[in-house]
């Protein structure tokens, strides 16, 4: 079944309907406590998500025949089922719509994000429903526990999970030179004259930045290159030079946001107060080195450095400098950052995420005598965007004879042999996976994690480590990135970053109120990066090209792709967001759409979504999965019929859609309708209840299904009813 057939060149899109036809409705099959094939076809389900409320009448339930204030400016286009029309900007999923079973009578009653939210990845209504938008209330262990979860312990049992394998481990022993950390050997280099970046090629003083991305801060015309600022708008691809033809360098990975103030500091800060290491315990005095609110960056040209300041000389030097959050003046709790040295626009070194109180760290970085620029840039890397006072304290240029180690590179992208995967796998897995990040909307959103069933179900988040990203902000803490930026991979085998990520991951609650980290989570930890076999389930690169070149560039299509590719590895449930993981106030790729629907909708949100959607669906078609994968497209709930005064559409829980694909799910059904202005459900409503009673009918798990929550008693996991779209 996992052998693929050459992939059919399909296009497909959006799941917009109107008119669909509607099949004839058959019985699902009778539900039985011994023979789970009776209850549905599915393995494996793996749930899309567009978090922020994706619009049904501008995608999958548009009324044409509406009045201009309702139907919006889209046209529509035909599709796969003659007579049904569905959005313009959804050309590719228009061809799928025959696969697939549209629910458009989907309510509840919830308008908060994070309640209607919870209510649709748990199945469980929240504590408090009513009341519109209302402080949120965060994780705790009292929580429902999300739908991977459920299905987790449900299928606890599974014959597949019985099967753990005794791995091999790649150790600090296995690893060649190159492939392990390489701190500059000072005792085997000869040193010569030093000079302070801060103090003797920038002096002391303040210097303006100029405008984001404009290269019109600070020069000297010498020296100093440019002190500019960075935005999110071209991080990745941020000039560092005023010349035009001077190197550019990928910020994108460190910067969270376009908040930022003040001057680029020198022995001070840059907007006042000395550069004082708050987590080093340093006294508050003064200080060499640069400090500044985050995303900024200095560059120096190393040529007129060697001039000025070296007599000519063509020898290497070192750069040393530690980074860490400035303690002055009255810098914020919230503040984190990212410290880094660039060399002509590659990535010599890079720190931790740092918060308030963490030490120090020390960086150094080569520069060999043919560079032409070094970049120090100061990032915020976090949710934290405005006060995140940093600090490079001591920056000090070293001129030095005998051999330095060759500057970081990324892993080369090289084809690596094709690795299928199978069910074998699953016993040294988790039983649930989320991608590519966690849901935020002020905080971290409940109902997305183990809830009362406690740490051994909390889903393991990953990213998938590469992708052309969606704008906007996403929680960084407790997810585990497959290729950390200037880290191989098999490097993770030297260091504690793997391990320090699922702490932060496992420690969502209150950190000195956390769970400790278990020796089976250390264990999970470490079978996945750096067991091989384990590994390569998480190795996009093992997939044929073919199928890589389907799913495309973006981090929508390389997260679905890996959601297939885990699922093929034996993962009961993987839920995937099809958008920036933290709402921000509806900035940013999410598909809260406030304001501006139209054009974020038809630039930013449905061509990521539409091409990942038919990626996957084409997949599991030609590999022959799409027979027991269940695939779900859900979303927390509508956005208003009426067009709001800023061009948008708000939150609308009273009517919205979403869709079924796979395992027995009838191909080409329309299931329930909405009324004229698709505001209310005229035709078979359902509720999140019934969606989560589907997919585990669709799973085989039996109705009245019971959990036992921290007190031990015993609920029943879904109170809803299948809803009768099984063949």
């Amino acid at each position: 079944m996992n052998n693929r057939r050459q992939l059919l060149q399909l296009g497909i899109s959006g799941l917009a309907v109107s008119g669909m036809r509607a099949l004839a409705p058959q019985s699902l099959s009778a539900i039985t406590s011994d023979v789970r094939p009776a209850f549905g076809k599915a393995n494996n389900v793996i749930v899309m998500f567009t978090w922020g409320g994706m619009s049904h009448i501008d995608t999958f339930d548009m009324k044409p025949e509406a009045g201009s204030e309702i139907r919006g400016s889209f046209s529509r286009i035909s599709t796969s089922i003659p007579g049904t029309m569905v959005c313009e900007h959804l050309p590719k999923m228009s061809q799928m719509l025959d696969e697939l079973t549209v629910v458009r009578s989907v309510h509840h009653s919830a308008g908060d994000h994070r309640k209607a939210a919870y209510w649709n990845i748990t199945g469980h209504p929240p504590s408090e429903i009513g009341g519109g938008v209302s402080a949120p209330i965060l994780p705790s262990r009292k929580d429902w526990p999300s739908i991977g979860a459920q299905v987790a312990i449900a299928m606890k049992n599974d014959r597949r999970f019985s099967n753990k394998q005794s791995l091999t481990r790649v150790t600090p022993e296995d690893l060649t030179k190159s492939e392990v950390d390489n701190p500059i050997q000072w005792q085997k280099l000869t040193k010569f004259a030093t000079v302070s970046l801060s103090t003797d090629i920038l002096t002391p003083g303040h210097y303006q930045t100029g405008k984001f991305d404009n290269q019109d801060g600070y020069t000297n015309e010498s020296t100093i290159e440019l002190i500019g600022m960075i935005s999110t708008a071209s991080s990745a691809n941020c000039p560092v030079t005023r010349s035009t033809d001077g190197p550019t360098v990928n910020f994108s990975e460190q910067v969270a946001g376009d908040g930022t103030a003040g001057d680029w500091g020198c022995d001070t800060h840059g907007r006042g107060g000395n550069l004082w290491l708050i987590g080093d315990g340093l006294p508050n005095q003064p200080r060499a080195g640069f400090g500044c609110h985050a995303n900024k960056f200095i560059t120096f040209n190393v040529a007129e450095i060697r001039k000025k300041h070296f007599q000519g000389s063509t020898r290497e030097f070192v750069l040393s400098t530690r980074f860490g959050v400035c303690g002055n003046p009255g810098v914020q709790q919230v503040a984190a950052g990212t410290g880094g040295i660039w060399i002509d626009g590659k990535l010599a070194c890079l720190s931790n995420l740092l918060n308030r109180d963490d030490a120090s760290e020390l960086l150094e970085a080569p520069v060999h005598k043919d560079a032409k620029y070094i970049t120090m840039a100061l990032l915020n890397g976090d949710d934290s965007t405005f006060f995140d006072d940093l600090v490079f304290a001591e920056p000090i240029l070293t001129e030095v004879a005998g051999e330095l180690p060759p500057l970081p590179t990324p892993d080369a992208e090289v084809e690596l042999e094709e690795q299928p995967v199978d069910e074998s796998l699953a016993g040294n897995l988790p039983r649930c996976i989320s991608i590519p990040y966690p849901l935020a909307d002020r905080g971290l959103l409940n109902g997305q994690y183990g809830g009362f069933l406690g740490l051994e179900y909390d889903p393991v988040f990953v990213h998938p480590g590469e992708g052309v990203k969606f704008k906007g902000k996403s929680p960084l803490a407790g997810t585990i990135d497959l290729a950390p930026q200037g880290i191989s991979r098999r490097r993770i085998a030297t260091r504690s970053l793997l391990l320090n990520d699922l702490n932060n991951h496992l420690e969502w609650e209150p950190r000195e109120s956390g769970p400790a980290l278990t020796e089976a989570s250390q264990e999970l930890a470490f079978n996945m990066m750096l067991s091989p076999e384990v590994q390569g389930a998480f190795e996009l690169g093992r997939e044929p090209k073919s199928v890589r070149n389907l799913y495309g560039d973006h981090v929508a299509g390389k997260s679905a792709m890996l959601a297939r590719r885990l699922t093929d590895a034996g993962v009961p449930l993987v839920f995937v967001n099809a958008g920036v993981g933290d709402l921000n106030g509806s900035q940013g790729d999410n598909w809260d759409t406030h304001g501006n629907n139209f054009n974020r909708l038809k630039d930013d949100l449905l061509p990521p979504w539409d091409h990942a959607a038919h990626a996957l669906m084409t997949d599991l078609i030609e590999s022959g999965r799409i027979e027991d994968t269940l695939v779900v497209f859900l979303t927390e709930f509508g956005r208003t019929p009426r067009i709001n005064n800023g061009a948008g559409r708000d939150h609308f829980p009273s009517c919205y859609t979403v869709a079924f694909a796979g395992a027995g799910v009838q191909q080409g059904r329309a299931y329930g309708k909405s009324d004229a202005t698709a505001s209310e459900p005229a035709d078979l409503p359902c509720t999140p209840e019934d969606l989560h009673a589907t997919i585990y009918h669709a799973l085989g798990i039996p109705a009245g299904y019971q959990i036992h929550d921290q007190e031990d008693r015993p609920l029943i996991m879904c109170e809803g009813t299948p809803l009768d779209i099984f063949s």
